[in-house]
This record gives structure tokens, C-alpha cells and sequence, in this order.
């Protein structure tokens, strides 16, 4: 078993302004300025970064960008939904790497984050070293259908904590939204924040395989809103992406070397995206696990992804 590597601290710390003016993004950077540069992308959409997210990596072999997209973690404004697509989370990798001087660099996200990977890849294949992704989400409308609906049938207990705070109206997962766009926005303070930890629970429940557990309780009332409602943003609207946009564009990272960890047990984005990914790449290095859930945290998660993470870096000679 590979425990994650220590922790270390940030060589860089800073706030960038995006592009457009409207967000400060809080960047970090790890590692060694000589070693294989590398982007890490967080989960959500609204997620914020771990702090545990770049012990995935010896820091004596990478040069690690980490950073909260818009609205989310500890950037401003926190929840923010204006400019906030998926176009400009893109615009904001092109704007953070150009900043750090990152010219070719890996890309490391799972979830939406593996998402982000790889739309970022397809469109800068120039820029990219190679992808290590966990626990892959398409955004295919059958993604979002699963998620937010199919998924109620394994979990009945925790869909109806999910759908009481829209008063049990569930017969879609459009219904799931249009619900929650009016508890998400409601003026009584109480009806956002039972709303927004509801959302937040479903999702952590489902990546852990335990429609009992409590909230993790990691995050402030004001990131835990930011996250729901940036997510359901997102999600509702199809991530601003046409459903098969990301396997209809793998021509274009044949010859880049890529790796992707995915749990059998993952109920959050099932172990099909992985199979139809491998299909549309086959030089993909797959590693189906079979205890693991979509936590990025447990044993076999770990273990797969410093493996890879050392893989790519003796590829290229750190």
C-alpha cells in the first residue's frame, strides 16, 4: 500500500485575477521549481481544493499548481455565478499556467475535475504533458440522469433526506433541479442552508456507499452554499457542455499518455465512463479498482494514483 506522500509547504502563494476581472482565484504551488509542472484540477463543480491534493505527488518531482475555480473554496466571490461556465473555467487554466510560467504541463483531476482534464487536453493538446484522472464524469446527460435520479433506488433512505427540502417532488432529475433553483434561491436564510447541505449530502453519501453518513462538517456554511449552489448551476444546466463532447473529441490525445483510476463501488460516476474512455483511447492506462468507491482518499485510490503519478514522472526523467 503507497500512503500519500507529506505534506509540504506551498513555494508560492497567491491571488490571481481572472481575465474578465470578476473572480480572485487563490493559487499554490508545491513541490520543486525544476520538477514536471502539473495542474490540479478540484471536484463539484464548487468542491474547492483538499489540502491533501498534492501530497498525490513527491514533491521532489513536480512543480504543483493548485487552485479554487471560480466561486468556490477560498476564492471571490465565493458562490459567484456570474461568468462562471465551463468556458471560463478553461480560460482560467490558459490564464494561472501562463502566470506560474507553466508552458507544457500534466493535468490531475478526478470527477469534474477529470472532466476539466480532459476538455482543457482536447483543446491544448500542445500544452499537455499527459492526464491522471480517478473516477471519471462525462457529463453525459445519462451522468447527470444517474446522479441526480436513477441513482434514488440504491440509496432510498438518503433520496429522501435529498428530496425533502423540495417537498418530495422528484419525479425527474429535472424536477430535482427546478426544486432546488427555488430553495437555492429562497430569501429565508434556513431554507438555503437545509437546502444546500442536503445537496452536499447526497453526493457525499454516494461516494462513500453509505446513505447513512453524516455531513463531513469540513466546510463553513458560506463554502458549503457556494458549493451547491455553484454545482447545481452547473449540473443543471449540462455543464455547459453538449452531452458526448468528450469522447467525440479523442482523436486528439492518441499520442498523449494518460491514466485513470475508477472504483468499481463508485455510485457517483459509474465504472462504464471509465470502459466507453478506454474504448475512444485505447493507449489509456485503466486500472478498474475493485473496492473503491469515487473518494479519492481511500486505500486503493491512493496506492493507484502515486503510482501513476510516479509513472509519469519517470517518463519524462524527474
Amino acid at each position: 500500500m503507497h500512503r500519500l506522500y507529506p505534506a509540504s509547504t506551498a513555494i508560492t502563494r497567491d491571488c490571481i485575477q481572472t481575465r474578465d476581472g470578476q473572480y480572485q482565484l487563490p493559487i499554490s504551488v508545491y513541490g520543486n521549481p525544476d520538477g514536471l509542472p502539473v495542474v490540479c484540477l478540484h471536484g463539484g463543480p464548487g468542491a474547492g481544493t483538499s489540502p491533501h491534493m498534492h501530497r498525490f505527488f513527491d514533491a521532489t518531482r513536480f512543480r504543483i499548481l493548485c487552485f479554487d475555480q471560480r466561486g468556490s473554496g477560498d476564492s471571490t466571490p465565493v458562490g459567484g455565478l456570474t461568468e462562471n461556465t465551463t468556458e471560463h473555467l478553461l480560460d482560467d487554466i490558459e490564464h494561472l499556467t501562463t502566470h506560474v510560467g507553466f508552458k507544457r504541463f500534466a493535468l490531475f483531476g478526478g470527477s469534474w475535475g477529470a472532466t476539466l482534464a480532459l476538455l482543457y487536453a482536447q483543446r491544448h493538446p500542445e500544452h499537455t504533458l499527459g492526464l491522471i484522472l480517478r473516477g471519471l464524469f462525462l457529463a453525459s446527460a445519462s451522468d447527470i440522469d444517474w446522479l441526480y435520479f436513477e441513482a434514488r433506488d440504491g440509496y432510498p433512505r438518503a433520496w429522501q433526506d435529498f428530496t425533502a427540502p423540495i417537498g418530495g417532488d422528484a419525479s425527474s432529475a429535472d424536477a430535482v433541479f427546478s426544486g432546488y433553483e427555488r430553495v437555492l434561491n429562497s430569501p429565508d436564510p434556513f431554507l438555503r442552508k437545509r437546502a444546500a447541505r442536503a445537496w452536499n449530502l447526497w453526493e457525499y453519501r454516494l461516494s462513500i456507499c453509505d446513505e447513512s453518513a453524516k455531513p463531513k462538517g469540513d466546510m463553513t456554511l458560506s463554502q458549503e452554499y457556494a458549493m451547491a449552489r455553484i454545482e447545481h448551476h452547473y449540473i443543471s444546466q449540462s455543464c455547459f457542455i453538449d452531452s458526448n463532447a468528450l469522447l467525440s473529441q479523442m482523436s486528439e490525445l492518441q499520442d498523449i499518455p494518460g491514466y485513470l483510476v475508477h472504483g468499481v463501488l463508485d455510485d457517483v460516476c459509474r465504472v462504464s465512463n471509465a470502459e466507453a474512455l478506454k474504448a475512444h483511447w485505447p493507449a489509456l492506462h485503466l486500472e478498474i479498482l475493485p473496492n473503491a468507491s469515487h473518494c479519492a482518499f481511500s486505500d486503493e485510490t491512493i496506492t493507484s494514483l502515486c503510482q501513476a503519478t510516479a509513472h509519469l514522472a519517470s517518463r519524462y526523467g524527474h
